[in-house]
Parts: C-alpha cells; structure tokens; sequence
C-alpha cells in the first residue's frame, strides 16, 4: 500500500468560476486525506483536469489539455506510477467516448465528488489518513483576494442553445447555511472579496429565502469585504433585487446580466423572453437606483437564422444601453440541444464579421464610460505591488480576470487593503489613479 503523504497531486481547472469552486473542493479533500500539493504538473504524481464542455472552444481547450498533459507520465522517478485523471463537464458528457478514444488517461469521472478520491485510493493501492477535518474548499492559489461563493447547482432556464442542464441537473438551490459558511471561511483566510455565482444567481430560492435575503446574510458577517454578483438571468430581476445592490452594505454596485441578444425573434428561438425595450427599461430601472452601478453583459452572434436585421437590432441596442462591460461570443452548435437541430446556419465568416462590429462598437462604449469616469472617487481593492510607490488593483466595478484593473500610486498601503483613490487617468480597458 502507498501512503498519500508520499504522493503529490496537481489540479488544472479549466472554464468558468463554477468550475473552479468544483476543483477547489477537490483540493480540500485531496488535503484532508493526506495528499501533499505539487508546484507544478512535472513534479506531481497524480494530475487531475477538471474539463469544460460548455462550447466547441471550451471542449477543444480541454481535449488539449489532456493530450498536453499525457506527456508528463513519460517522466517516472518513484515508485508510484504518475497517473492522469479527468472529471467535469466533458467527461460528464462524453465519458465513454473519451474512455475509448484516449486510452491512456488513467482515470475518467464525471463532476466531482467525493468518491472519486476513494475510488482512485482503492484502484492505485493507497491507504487514505482518517480523522482529519476537511475543509470545504482550499484554493488552487494561496492568498487571492477574492472567492467566488457558488450557491446552487445546475440550471432549469432550458436556453435552446445550452447544455448546462444537460451536464449539470435542474437548478437546485444550496442551503443558505452552506453558503454562509463557505463565505465565513473565505473571510477567515483574509478573502476581501465574495463572488457569488451560479448558473443563475437571480432565481435562487431556498425555502422562503431569496437572492436579494441571501446577500443581507452574507452582508452581515463582520468585516471589511465586498460582494459582488454575477450572472443575473435578465427575466429574473425583479425590484426586490435591484433594492438590495442599491442598499445592501458590502454589496458592490455592479451586475452581470447575460442578455445573450436583443432581436425578439432570436431570443425567443433561444427560449429567452426578453426584447430591446423590456432590456432597456431594466437597464435603465438599474440606473435609476443606483446611478454609478457598472453593468456587464454577454452576446451571441452567428444563432441560427439570425439574419442582418436581427444583428442590426443587436448593434442598435448596444448602441442605446450603453453597457460598461461586454462580451461577446459566436453560437457553436451543442449536441441535445433543441439549437442543435436547426443547424449551424450562419457562415463562419459572418460570425467573425458580426463578432469584430460587436466588438469595435463596445471598445469605443467601454472607452468612453471608462473616461467619463476621471476625477471620481472609488474603492480599490489591492491586489499586488509593483514596486514601493506602485500597485495594481481593481475598482467595485471590475470583476476579476474578465474586466479591468487599477494602476494605484500609493505609499505604504498593504496587499489585500481596500483602500480610497481618486482616478487620474483611463487606458483601454483600465484605469489610473492615486491614493487620497
């Protein structure tokens, strides 16, 4: 029998936040049974690649990866063999075809959970430590500013276009006791941000408590932290919502609504029920409560049988809302969808026509709400130091990894401060400023 404290394990998380808390849990317990952590994939001995199957680029990246990292059992140095394991969305979906197209992966599970690590100690010999006291998640990075806290699983919008259902489940809410905890631990190990995520955030409902009561509880622990919320279903935000990201202490003025489209026809094709003006009125309903809040947002071009008028609705709306953050990318066709039967109808070529307008229109939006903002005010949180009068950071209206950050000119603050800054100047996408 091997012990597991003479074996390391690396875990490569791929796709989005929901993903990542997944392989975060996956961390905690390889920990708890004795597992010791590897710096990097050639030094450990077990590799895990929590996959992505969300897109066609997703599912590339991934099938990537795993042929990438098969080159690293080529090196053996111990007497335990190095072995490959893979989990998530992918292999959820695919399971089997990948057990027989890519032979050589060690170990291929569906979404994580427990029993796959007593799985792999009964396969490979290894006598697990008991009694120890599991955390419920331990990052794959060490002292990141922020966590994301996932609230519920899956996902019962039926978008005609997504798989998540099919991967996933139907929604089913976490108990706000879970969350609450989770969050509490974050904080314990000096986290100064809460990300709360789901596939949709908005509909939470666990029992008589909602979203918007969800954030009050998370509100309420103590200390000097920020929550911030992500991916808001549009046809789910109600007043109710909207009054606590304007009054909720702690809760960043910001909000993550995937409109997905703005043509009535695509988006109820896509089994969406919204149209240019109920996504206007509710941008602006936003606005008018809270006057600074940064909207971001993500679209589709290329679904089929979008046509030049429905991308010129699209571009119009854009144009209109005036959002502060977007994303945009092109329809890939998933198999089990009710999408997937219409075909890939649009040309490659005009998505990526589509896609580069889109894209150009918002660069110059996002540019100059970013200018619009010099001489204000903000909180920045600081995430790093350059050298003893410079910093990097970000404002309560960026999220990290997919907006902007903050160059702060400072003496003596400190990693992971929230500190006040005047913004001096703006960038592409970024911002400049000085400690005040």
């Amino acid at each position: 029998m091997f012990s597991p404290e003479d074996i390391s394990y690396y875990i490569i998380s791929l796709g989005c936040p929901k993903n990542e808390v997944d392989s975060e849990r996956l961390n905690a317990d390889m920990h708890s049974v004795g597992f010791a952590s590897a710096h990097d994939i050639d030094t450990a001995d077990i590799v895990f690649i929590n996959t992505c199957g969300f897109i066609e680029a997703a599912k590339k990246e991934s099938i990537e990866t795993i042929f990438d990292a098969l080159d690293y059992k080529a090196s053996q140095t111990k007497t335990f063999k190095k072995r490959l394991v893979v989990l998530g969305c992918l292999t959820q979906r695919y399971k089997e075809e990948i057990i027989k197209e890519i032979p050589e992966i060690d170990l291929v599970w569906g979404l994580y959970d427990s029993s796959l690590i007593e799985e792999l100690a009964r396969l490979w010999g290894i006598a697990l430590i008991k009694g120890t006291i599991a955390q419920k998640r331990k990052p794959l990075i060490e002292n990141l500013p922020y966590a994301y806290i996932k609230i519920a699983e899956g996902c019962s919008n039926f978008c005609s276009y997504c798989a998540i259902p099919l991967i996933r489940g139907r929604f089913t809410a976490y108990p706000p006791s879970m969350i609450v905890q989770e969050a509490q631990e974050a904080l314990n190990r000096g986290v100064k941000e809460l990300i709360v995520v789901a596939q949709d955030t908005a509909v939470y409902n666990y029992g008589s408590i909602r979203v918007w009561n969800l954030l009050n509880m998370l509100s309420k622990l103590e200390g000097d932290f920020w929550i911030r919320l992500m991916y808001c279903h549009p046809d789910h935000i109600d007043d109710r919502l909207i009054d606590a990201l304007a009054t909720v202490s702690k809760v960043v003025h910001y909000i993550d609504i995937p409109f997905q489209h703005a043509s009535k026809k695509v988006l109820q094709s896509m089994n969406r029920k919204g149209d240019p003006d109920i996504y206007l009125q509710l941008a602006q309903k936003l606005r008018n409560a809270i006057p600074d809040i940064a909207i971001r947002s993500t679209f589709m071009v290329g679904f089929p049988d979008e046509d030049d008028n429905d991308f010129k609705l699209l571009l119009e709306f854009v144009k209109e809302a005036q959002l502060d953050r977007v994303g945009v990318f092109m329809y890939s066709p998933e198999e089990g969808t009710q999408a997937f039967a219409k075909g890939d109808t649009v040309k490659k070529a005009t998505k990526k026509k589509r896609y580069n307008m889109l894209m150009k229109l918002q660069q110059e939006i996002s540019q100059q709400r970013l200018r619009e903002t010099i001489g204000t005010i903000v909180q920045v949180l600081v995430e790093e130091q350059v050298d003893p009068q410079n910093y990097i950071g970000r404002t309560q209206y960026d999220a990290p990894e997919i907006d902007g950050i903050f160059f702060l000119t400072a003496h003596n603050v400190r990693v992971n401060d929230i500190v006040t800054a005047k913004i001096t100047d703006t960038l592409e996408y970024d911002r400049i400023g000085v400690l005040i």
